[in-house]
């Protein structure tokens, strides 16, 4: 296994991750910008967002397989923090766990505010298109150095801070959802840069190599996933 080792200037990743979105800018992907400018039919995101479920469901679990890779207390710290505010951490209950704060669970109460029923998500199937995107990144956690792994989490939660952004703007601008009831995006829209920014801070000395890839296959499999929920049927 790759040696653990702590950290390179925590802007180096954010500078790859930056100059890989103006390259291909992820908003530029047609799911978002059929959504942003009304093509998109309510059907056709309701539908994609149930799938994203499975997604959101899932992403603590590489986290955790990174973190059983790592050799102290002082280099799961991070890993440990991040999940447990996918959990529900609160920290105004001097850090308890809020159940109903699990992201999983934030999710299940965007769909909601969306018609979808907690019983109708009971039979929901993840799909291929999912599954591809959860074992690809659970691959890249469990097989991949920890720089590249690190690289890969922090460049998926940088460009979800700015996908929560703009999915929670179109859902209310679209008058699907009232801004007052608006969950979950709201939040990550807030959160996720400084998750990010955590991630990268963990990447390796001399490790600019994994750490570009890390990125690229991150941003790579985010964007494919968008891509493949549109034909979700």
């Amino acid at each position: 296994m790759t040696a653990f080792v702590r950290s390179i200037s925590p802007t180096f990743a954010q500078s790859v991750t930056d100059r890989l979105l103006t390259q291909r800018p992820i908003l530029g992907e047609l799911y978002f910008t059929s959504l942003a400018d009304g093509r998109m039919a309510r059907e056709t995101f309701v539908r994609s967002q149930r799938q994203f479920y499975f997604a959101v469901r899932f992403f603590s679990r590489p986290m955790a397989a990174l973190m059983s890779r790592m050799p102290d207390s002082s280099s799961r710290r991070t890993l440990m923090r991040n999940l447990a505010e996918e959990h529900g951490l609160d920290d105004a209950e001097d850090g308890g766990l809020d159940p109903a704060m699990a992201h999983d669970r934030t999710f299940l109460a965007f769909l909601a505010t969306l018609g979808v029923s907690q019983d109708e998500m009971c039979s929901e199937t993840e799909g291929s298109e999912v599954r591809a995107f959860n074992l690809a990144l659970l691959g890249a956690c469990f097989g991949e150095s920890p720089s590249f792994a690190y690289a890969c989490l922090g460049a998926i939660e940088y460009a979800f801070a700015d996908i929560s952004a703009l999915l929670g703007k179109a859902v209310v601008d679209r008058g699907w959802i009232a801004a007052s009831e608006l969950v979950h995006y709201k939040l990550h829209a807030e959160i996720d840069k400084r998750h990010a920014a955590e991630f990268f801070k963990e990447v390796g000395p001399d490790a600019a190599a994994d750490a570009e890839a890390g990125v690229a296959f991150g941003l790579h499999i985010f964007a494919r996933l968008y891509s493949e929920l549109l034909r979700v049927r």
